[in-house]
């Protein structure tokens, strides 16, 4: 019957609309989701399938290694900003492109898209965005452009990210390998985004001299740089991550720890007991930092687990073989016009409702899973760069002075240009 399947839709609709109001946060509408949708499917209390045996205990450890892994990335980005890479990095771009502004937003958002293929959450974008957002101003980038650039310029690095595959890779359950082209194509397009907003920028509006700043830590603490051969073997920590990474086809646990050890062996002077306590305190401030991302992924697996028990598959497999699509231009039909879901961590955003709709589509069989993986992969880049509630677009807006909803719109029909060129290409690859 597709009684069961409308109601889950119904549940869909009504907790988006609570998260949207801001009636009730991700982080607790994501578990009672998850508890409505097999209380309306059926499943029992207890046994194989039970909501207090299976859904809530089982889906909060199901991405274990997801979260795990996030934590590690915020661990080596504290590690990154305390010992001085970061800002080395960003302070070598900002002195190669001179005194010409293009050139060095350019190049500040080149750096940025290097470090966030490695750093990760709110934390590292307030550590890189205090460096890099105030030299944009200071070199008469408008505050809008700027803000937006290097939002665009983090996502870019984010798609390239290890956290960010393994979470994809882990819900719908392929081969992280197999993602690695999309995600250097995700990639490619967030950077050729981030070069068009700054080019367009300045054409538009030219250049509106803000006010000029030094390069402090995010935390008001004056940051060493790092120097000599070791100093640069470690500004390339990002690049042996991902390298890594794509070489060996290691869990992303295992390439952040890797990152981990070449970073300390590259920055390590000084007392080492003292050295050690930086490293550890690193950690624990870093795992805080990561403790918001990580908390979802309790929600996210529990909604995973109750939408693809069994009995639930059962119950809404009517309802989901009307709608999924079964070719490549259904699907990118669908995915395309339906992408702006993706926003208030709505159907079409797989780290928040979305992993419920991927779970259901991939039972339905209809199209194959790598090629629903890449299309919600790609639709998950809008909301990382653009959506108001995203905790990185509301520090940047803030930081630049406007409302995170006027940032968002600002770049809200070219996000849906690119979201649907990127669905194309990769469903086109991957079906």
């Amino acid at each position: 019957m597709m009684v069961t399947g409308i109601i889950v839709v119904v549940i869909f609709v009504a907790v988006a609309a609570l998260m949207i109001s801001k009636k009730l946060p991700t982080v607790l509408a994501l578990p009672l989701m998850a508890v409505l949708i097999a209380v309306a499917a059926g499943l029992p209390l207890k046994g194989d399938e039970g909501i207090l045996t299976y859904v809530i205990p089982q889906g909060a450890l199901k991405l274990a290694s997801t979260y795990v892994a996030i934590l590690f990335s915020c661990w080596l980005s504290r590690i990154l900003y305390r010992t001085g890479v970061s800002a080395t990095i960003i302070k070598k771009a900002a002195e190669l492109g001179g005194d010409k502004p293009l050139v060095v937003s350019l190049l500040l958002c080149a750096a940025s898209v290097f470090l966030f293929t490695v750093l990760y959450g709110t934390g590292a974008v307030a550590m890189v965005g205090a460096i890099v957002l105030p030299i944009m101003l200071s070199v008469g980038v408008p505050p809008m452009v700027a803000c937006n650039s290097f939002l665009a310029a983090m996502t870019a690095g984010y798609m390239l990210n290890p956290a960010n595959i393994a979470a994809v890779t882990n819900i719908t359950g392929v081969e992280q390998g197999s993602m690695y082209t999309a995600a250097i194509i995700l990639t490619v397009l967030s950077c050729i985004f981030c070069v068009g907003i700054l080019v367009w920028g300045f054409k538009k509006e030219g250049k509106k001299y803000a006010f000029a700043a030094e390069i402090p830590g995010s935390d008001g603490e004056e940051i060493e740089p790092v120097k000599g051969i070791r100093g640069f073997l470690a500004c390339m920590t990002p690049f042996v991550v991902v390298l890594v990474m794509l070489i060996f086809n290691l869990d992303a646990i295992t390439v952040f720890l890797i990152g981990i050890i070449w970073l300390m062996i590259m920055t390590v002077k000084g007392s080492w007991s003292k050295y050690c306590s930086m490293i550890v305190q690193s950690c624990y401030e870093g795992f805080k930092e990561g403790a918001p991302t990580a908390s979802l992924m309790f929600g996210i697996g529990m909604l995973i687990n109750a939408m693809t028990a069994p009995t639930t598959q059962a119950a809404i497999e009517p309802f989901m073989q009307a709608i999924t699509p079964t070719t490549a231009i259904g699907l990118i039909l669908f995915v395309c016009i339906l992408s702006p879901g993706s926003l208030y961590r709505g159907p079409f955003n797989i780290l928040g409702l979305g992993a419920g709709l991927a779970a259901s589509m991939m039972a339905v069989d209809a199209v194959p899973i790598l090629a629903l993986s890449v299309a919600f992969y790609a639709t998950l880049r809008w909301p990382t760069q653009s959506c108001p509630t995203s905790t990185q677009v509301v520090w940047c807006a803030n930081f630049v002075g406007y409302e995170p909803t006027t940032v968002a719109m600002k770049v809200f029909w070219p996000n849906w240009i690119v979201t649907a060129l990127s669905v194309v290409i990769l469903v086109l690859m991957y079906m």
